[in-house]
Parts: structure tokens; C-alpha cells; sequence
């Protein structure tokens, strides 16, 4: 939630930088210059639980020049503010909130109930801290911010003051020491609930986007079973229909991505099967993983938005049968189209010919038929479409440098 730098100043490339490189941790940074009119440096939870004056007196603070903020709230979350030199006006640069001790479902109602807090209050709460980032070492964040400060302050002699409030016990006796009807509504939670969407939807675009590394790092608060809101009481029940509703929307994330439906169909049918076979949360978890870098990694192999209609249907033919006739010449006439054209248009999108396309995928198609087994060569050649061995065995060598039959002897030592 990067705001970006009012005015230029001598380091707006380095403060760019730095904070482009802690939101790829999906820590939030915010510049502010007058704080009374935001409510939301702590993603909203205190506006949520009716909490303004804890509010103002944690973080309406503008830190003395060359010296850095570090503060660590009453719910265990961690910020860090700093204060921008060389500007009309006065800003502050805050990064956060994120925690370094997992606190789990569990853990936040069982300690929410020994104070009686509401059932409305510990949702809201529980909302929160599945949306906070989890950093399990923010000695990476520590070490980024010195380095900013340095470019900052121009000079390492700068001063650190470390603010720590009380424990979450803290924010359970303000709560109760206030009506909390406000805190019970079901409309401030609002807030938590477009975070967690907003969440989600990041997720999803870095999927359809075939952005493995990205969508990775949406994984940073600890196992997916422990942060998921309880739908239904069975804790396996629940894990199982959120990964339901995940294998639902990345299907239609990497169609949006440009996949052809025919290769999502076999990998979310693939899902639906182990979703259910799974016995345990720990399982859920890591097919939690695996279901978001395959649907991630469907979009980097298969995506065709780049290519026209025609060139996708030229290769949405291919892929569906390799062992079919795909010279040019049937292509062309399977889509009415003149051969010429056809053979033009492929090398201008793909950068490659039409049979070089094909042939690459038939070699790579017979490598995986030549590591499974004992196939014969010529019954490898016939199932990649090429029923000539001899031609099958040199369009192998070409394109990997040995036989078929030296490819396979290798991959048996």
C-alpha cells in the first residue's frame, strides 16, 4: 500500500525500492503526514473493536529527526516508523503491521473467553491476524530499514527508540472496560472482511499470472489450517472446503491467464480427488501449497493470451493430440484458412514453424514415454504420430543429441 513520494528528494529511487522490496514480503508501507486523518496504519482492527483513544496514543507520534521509531503493540504486532527528511512538509514512512509469533485460531478464543469477550469481538480479532503478514525472522526487515535510514539520515549514527505495550491481556481489559456494542456489529468488521478479499484476489492474479514466486509469498502466515475462518466445526471439514473453493477460483484464474480449458480440466478434476482423500489438516496444507504452484505453473506452460485466436486453436490441437495428423497442410484445411497464411502467422507469434513446434512436442511427448517404461522404440515413434522409426529416431537426435534407445539406457543408471 505504498502511497508514494511527494516531490523529489535525493533519495526517492532508494525509498522506492526499499518499499517495493518489503510489500513483495506483503508488509505494508504507508507515508503519512498528518495522522489525524487516518484510522487505518493498523489495518483497521482498533476502528473495528472501538478502541480510537488506544488508537491515537500507539500511533499519532511523528519520530524526532534521525531517529527511528520500533514498536511493538498490545497485539503483539510489530511497526516501524521513520521519519522522511528534505520535505515541504513533514512525513513519516511507517512499515507494517506484521508479527513474529504465530498466534493461531485457538490461541486468540481461548484467551479472548477467559475475559468473556463476545463471540462478534473474537471473529473480528481472528480476521485480523489471519490477514497480518507472518515474518518467523524479521532480521531481513531490520537490516532493510538500517540501510534506508543510512541513505535517509546520511549517516549510521542514527537512534533507534523501541516502544513495547503491554500483551494481548491489554486490549482484552480496554474492550471490556468499554460498551462494546460497537465492537459486536456486524458492520466494523467490514473492513477485515475487504482485507481478506483483497488478500485473495491478489492470490489469484498472481496465479492467473503464472507468478510461482509471488504466489508463494502469500504463504508467510504459517499453515493455511490455522489461519482459515471455521465454517463448520470439523477443523478437516473446513480446511477440505476451503481447498474446494481455491481449486474452484484458480481454475478460473488461469483461464482469465489464457489456459485452454482442456489442460485445467485434468488438473482441478486431479485436485477434487485428493482433496477429498485427504485424512489429516496436515495433508491440506500441503496440497494448499501444491494446489497454487501447479495452477501457478499451468499458466507459465499453457497461457495463449499472447497469441491470436488462430494460432491458439493451431496449438489447443496439437496439445489435445499429439499422435494425430498435424502438418500444415490439415491444419490449414481444418480451419479453412489458406496454408501459407497459416504457416506465417504461427512463426511471427511463436517465433518457431508450425513442424518445429509439433516435432519438439512429439520429442518431448516420446521422453516421457522412453522414462516410464519398456515400450518399444516403435511403439514410442507411433504414439507421438510418427509411424516412420528410422524418421522418428532422427528427429529424437536432433532435438536432444542421442536415440531414443541411448535416452532411455541413460535414465536407467
Amino acid at each position: 500500500m505504498f502511497t508514494g513520494v511527494s516531490g523529489i528528494t535525493f533519495y526517492e529511487k532508494e525509498l522506492n525500492f526499499f518499499c517495493k522490496l518489503i510489500e513483495n514480503s506483503r508488509i505494508r508501507t504507508t507515508i503519512i503526514s498528518d495522522f489525524r486523518k487516518t484510522d487505518d496504519i493498523d489495518m483497521g482492527i482498533r476502528r473495528t473493536l472501538g478502541l480510537r483513544k488506544d488508537y491515537e496514543e500507539l500511533f499519532f507520534r511523528h519520530p524526532k529527526d534521525q531517529t527511528i521509531i520500533k514498536l511493538k503493540d498490545s497485539f503483539g504486532c510489530r511497526y516501524f516508523f521513520l521519519p522522511l527528511p528534505d520535505k515541504g512538509q513533514a512525513e513519516t514512512l511507517i512499515v507494517g503491521p506484521y508479527i513474529t509469533d504465530l498466534i493461531s485460531k485457538e490461541d486468540i478464543e481461548k484467551e479472548a473467553l477467559s475475559y468473556s469477550l463476545s463471540a462478534g469481538v473474537i471473529k473480528n480479532i481472528q480476521k485480523y491476524f489471519s490477514i497480518v503478514p507472518y515474518i518467523s525472522d524479521d532480521t531481513f526487515i531490520n537490516l532493510s530499514v538500517n540501510c534506508l535510514c543510512e541513505t535517509l539520515f546520511k549517516t549510521d549514527e542514527f537512534v533507534v527508540e523501541n516502544i513495547q505495550t503491554e500483551d494481548i491481556n491489554d486490549i482484552s481489559t480496554l474492550i471490556l472496560g468499554k460498551h462494546t456494542d460497537e465492537a459486536d456489529s456486524p458492520l466494523v468488521s467490514i473492513q477485515m472482511i475487504e482485507k481478506a478479499y483483497e488478500q485473495e484476489n491478489k492470490l489469484l492474479d498472481a496465479i492467473s499470472q503464472g507468478l510461482v514466486h509471488k504466489a508463494e509469498t502469500f504463504f508467510t502466515t504459517g499453515k493455511p489450517s490455522d489461519m482459515l475462518e471455521s465454517r463448520v466445526t470439523d477443523k478437516l471439514r473446513n480446511a477440505k472446503n476451503f481447498l474446494i473453493v481455491l481449486n474452484t477460483l484458480s481454475r478460473k484464474a488461469v483461464e482469465q491467464g489464457g489456459v485452454h480449458p482442456i489442460y485445467i480440466d485434468n488438473t482441478s478434476s486431479d485436485f477434487a480427488m485428493k482433496i477429498e482423500a485427504c485424512q489429516t489438516t496436515e495433508e491440506c496444507d500441503e496440497l494448499f501449497f501444491s494446489l497454487v504452484r501447479k495452477y501457478s505453473r499451468l499458466v507459465q506452460k499453457h497461457s495463449q493470451k499472447n497469441y491470436s485466436l488462430l494460432v491458439q486453436k493451431v496449438i489447443t490441437c496439437i496439445d489435445s493430440d499429439i499422435a494425430a495428423d498435424l502438418s500444415l497442410k490439415t491444419q490449414a484445411k481444418l480451419l479453412n484458412v489458406n496454408p501459407s497464411y497459416l504457416s506465417s502467422l504461427f512463426k511471427k507469434e511463436t517465433g518457431v514453424t508450425l513442424t518445429d513446434y509439433v516435432n519438439k512436442k512429439r520429442v518431448e511427448r516420446a521422453k516421457q514415454l522412453l522414462k516410464a517404461g519398456h515400450t518399444q522404440i516403435q511403439n514410442v515413434s507411433q504414439c507421438c504420430g510418427i509411424y516412420d522409426v528410422n524418421y522418428f529416431t532422427k528427429i529424437f537426435k536432433k532435438y536432444e543429441g542421442v536415440t531414443p534407445k541411448e535416452y532411455r539406457e541413460s535414465k536407467k543408471a
